[in-house]
């Protein structure tokens, strides 16, 4: 990349690298709250109100003592500023009454997998829904309750594999609405997708490819009996990748839910939008932000006279992006403060990586 040497350029890559920083701080600081933020949350915080606080108070309150920055007044004001006004208290009836999670409730288990009832305790914090983006700042919506709410998952060997939790139902609904005809599903999971798509009466017939076999074993023995409009739905077990390729004009609307999160994703998306970049992916507004701190973290290295031969190795996916980045931008040239503007744009972003 040949970046022009002018102050205002070089001051606005520097200004984007310390919004890269600050998204991954946001990231980690979240992390620990989901993590942090268990059953003794209720105790403390009913005990905060009972001392007069109000609610949002209460939990903010709370929220700077699992982070130890009580006596930090910046940092609770960072803290308040970028995490806790995307804060949401939620209804548990607003999604006890979604038709799957009134549907598919048995437990049961089939060999090392079982199905089981867990919970999110009052107050527990956890990721609400995908994020967005605003100035190139990433903003996670964070939910919680203030009762108790019980959703249904698929642990492995008592690990959690698939869970049907608020951030699964609100993710999903933008790509449940958007079905219709002959959709293709790529991933099974609980078959979440497939039972809402099937609802729809837009919708005429879903396939869903699984390449595991014991997920479908799963499925089948565990979810499947309490299945409604069975009839339009067909399980294959094959590669997502490959099947793909050889059969996406046969449908009308493609969605793929492959990973587990972005960055466990990020590889098969790009592979995704290769074949067709109308491929809708879950998460993938968390996926071109991935990219985008990629293309952020090359900009800044390319002003600090990085060479070549740092970009001949990856320990891990984004590592690979951004020596893909480094060869395809080569020939380009950042001549204003403009033209970062265009080269982090997302359709940019996707295509320096699925085009030729």
């Amino acid at each position: 990349m040949i970046i022009k040497s002018d102050e205002k350029i070089v001051k606005r890559i520097r200004e984007l690298m310390m919004v890269n920083d600050e998204n991954i701080a946001i990231s980690n600081l979240l992390y620990s709250l989901y993590v942090d933020v268990l059953p003794n949350a209720y105790e403390q915080i009913k005990e905060n109100i009972s001392q007069g606080m109000d609610e949002t108070d209460a939990l903010l309150k709370f929220i700077n003592e699992c982070l130890e920055i009580s006596d930090d007044e910046e940092a609770k004001e960072f803290i308040k500023k970028r995490i806790f006004k995307d804060v949401n208290k939620l209804n548990v009836d607003d999604f006890i009454n979604n038709p799957y999670y009134i549907s598919i409730k048995k437990e049961g288990k089939f060999k090392d997998c079982s199905l089981k009832t867990l919970s999110y305790k009052p107050y527990q914090l956890f990721p609400l829904d995908d994020l967005y983006i605003k100035d190139y700042y990433e903003h996670q919506p964070v939910g919680y309750f203030i009762k108790e709410f019980h959703y249904l998952a698929l642990l492995k060997n008592q690990d959690i594999w698939m869970s049907l939790n608020p951030n699964e139902i609100t993710t999903m609904k933008p790509y449940i609405n958007k079905a219709s005809g002959n959709v293709l599903i790529l991933g099974l999971g609980m078959g979440y997708v497939a039972y809402m798509m099937a609802m729809k009466k837009e919708v005429k017939k879903i396939t869903i490819i699984e390449k595991d076999i014991n997920v479908i074993n799963i499925f089948n023995n565990l979810i499947w009996p309490s299945f409604i409009n069975k009839e339009k739905i067909q399980i294959i077990s094959d590669d997502a990748i490959k099947y793909t390729k050889n059969n996406q004009k046969k449908y009308d609307y493609i969605f793929a839910d492959l990973w587990h999160s972005p960055e466990d994703g990020l590889s098969l998306f790009i592979d995704l939008k290769k074949i067709n970049r109308n491929i809708d992916c879950w998460l993938e507004t968390s996926m071109y932000a991935l990219l985008r701190r990629c293309m952020i973290t090359l900009l800044f290295e390319t002003t600090q006279n990085y060479k070549e031969s740092n970009y001949l190795k990856a320990k891990n996916d984004t590592d690979k992006v951004i020596n893909q980045y480094y060869f395809k931008t080569k020939k380009v040239s950042i001549n204003e403060v403009g033209d970062l503007d265009v080269l982090l744009d997302s359709n940019r972003l996707l295509d320096l990586l699925i085009n030729n």
